[in-house]
């Protein structure tokens, strides 16, 4: 009975922070969402190379806000499925879970995407590692997700000591959701693109709010465009209903060479008139690195260079 609660304990404890990553697919989910919302024109010029990936029966004239973000959105996820087989990148998340903010968390992730294209979701398997880099006390902190793999669970240890004993946990339990948002199945950018074309061709016809972008932003050394969407007011009306907005600003940087967001964050909205926005999420990826040559060895936990 001893040994069974040491395992839950450090379960739990596993659960905490490891699947992160996912939210960098989900939160931009939720940023398109409401992206549905804008009444404004706006136009997003063609992005310098890529420019021909738009999709070649767009048209200049422009019937709602949402249509030039709908073609960008398709023209970056074609990009991705034809170009980008795997990358690796360090994600740095700050997140705000049951009214608290937690500490930032850096993490070194590797994700592998599938041959097979899944004739249902139009989109490929991934395979997913995690190194937790900070804080200190989190160091060391693995955990590897194969899509279909391990009966779809996830392989986890926590760091130090605890790192002796591995736990395989199904990705929307209770203990692997513990101090997150959302479950490591929603990871990777071809999900997050795909999501964005979903919601976005969905709730076009929504009410208002305000879109502005940014050229020549940046992200580390990355020249991106900055999206920003603002609401003025916390509700809308729609077919009768009132519908409550989740932020009263949110931000996506794009990657203008390679189409890849690199940055999501939303912001709540003032508690009083005279205070300012609370940080619910904030998501960076630095230096990606793309079509990198991993191999199933990068997503092995008999992997010598891993702990598990």
């Amino acid at each position: 009975m001893a040994r069974q609660g040491h395992r839950v304990w450090a379960a739990r404890l596993v659960g905490y922070g490891t699947l992160i990553i996912a939210i960098a697919s989900v939160s931009a989910y939720g940023l398109w969402q409401r992206f549905a919302n804008e009444s404004t024109i706006v136009a997003l010029p063609s992005v310098g190379s890529n420019s021909k990936s738009l999709p070649e029966n767009a048209t200049p004239e422009v019937s709602h806000a949402l249509d030039p973000l709908l073609d960008f959105a398709k023209a970056a996820l074609r990009n991705h499925i034809e170009k980008h087989r795997d990358y690796i990148a360090v994600l740095i998340k700050r997140e705000r879970v049951n009214g608290k903010l937690l500490p930032e968390t850096k993490m070194a992730l590797k994700l592998k995407y599938g041959v097979q294209i899944d004739p249902e979701t139009s989109q490929r398997p991934v395979s997913v590692y995690l190194r937790t880099m900070e804080p200190k006390s989190q160091a060391g902190r693995e955990v590897i997700w194969v899509q279909g793999r391990n009966n779809n669970k996830l392989t986890a240890h926590e760091s130090g000591f605890l790192g002796i004993i591995s736990v395989d946990l199904m990705p929307e339990s209770r203990l692997a959701m513990l101090g997150n948002r959302y479950p490591i199945t929603d990871i990777g950018i071809e999900k997050l693109l795909g999501k964005l074309i979903e919601r976005g061709q969905r709730d076009r016809q929504l009410g208002p709010a305000t879109v502005r972008t940014t050229e020549n932003a940046s992200i580390g050394d990355r020249t991106c465009r900055l999206i920003e969407v603002i609401h003025e007011s916390p509700t809308a009306t729609v077919d009768g209903q009132t519908v409550e907005f989740e932020f009263s600003l949110a931000q996506i940087y794009i990657d203008q060479e390679r189409l890849i967001p690199l940055k999501y964050a939303s912001f709540s909205w003032p508690k009083t008139p005279d205070a300012a926005p609370e940080l619910l999420e904030e998501y960076t990826y630095l230096d990606i690195s793309i079509n990198v040559g991993l191999t199933e060895a990068d997503f092995d936990t008999k992997n010598p260079a891993y702990g598990f």
